[in-house]
């Protein structure tokens, strides 16, 4: 197959998986903005990589589904899903190297369970520097 006809699979595959809004945040991941930037293992890689989440997303069990919703809870505690269905900016978020790595949706539950520890951490400091403004903002009036 060709580097064109891979192209127009990944697209496809894109589609069915529910992430062509999301490309950019993929392809990012790459390194680059284009399909087009694509080397030709690249490629190989995001198409296994999409059909692997097609075919999770046709049945997933319940304890996945809570463990993407534990993790959602924390996404929102540490404001990065604080606008519903603000999907690109979880994407990029979860896309960082030192986040994930991964979107969700292709995370396993031990994963999404590390996940969540190191997003508890995140939203506890963020409540701890909230709480210390508050006090300086009272300690200075």
């Amino acid at each position: 197959m060709d580097i064109k006809q891979k192209r127009r699979v990944a697209h496809a595959l894109m589609y069915k998986a529910g992430a062509l809004p999301n490309k950019r945040d993929i392809l990012a991941g790459y390194g680059v903005e284009s399909s087009k930037d694509l080397t030709d293992r690249q490629m190989d890689e995001l198409i296994e990589r999409l059909k692997e989440a097609v075919s999770k997303r046709k049945t997933t069990p319940p304890d996945v589904r809570q463990w993407r919703s534990n993790v959602m809870t924390m996404l929102n505690k540490c404001g990065v899903y604080a606008d519903q269905n603000d999907w690109q900016r979880v994407n990029k978020f979860l896309l960082d190297k030192r986040i994930a790595g991964k979107l969700l949706y292709e995370m396993t539950v031990p994963e999404m369970k590390e996940l969540h520890r190191k997003l508890a951490s995140v939203a506890r400091k963020k409540e701890l520097e909230a709480k210390n403004q508050l006090y300086n903002g009272i300690a200075m009036n």
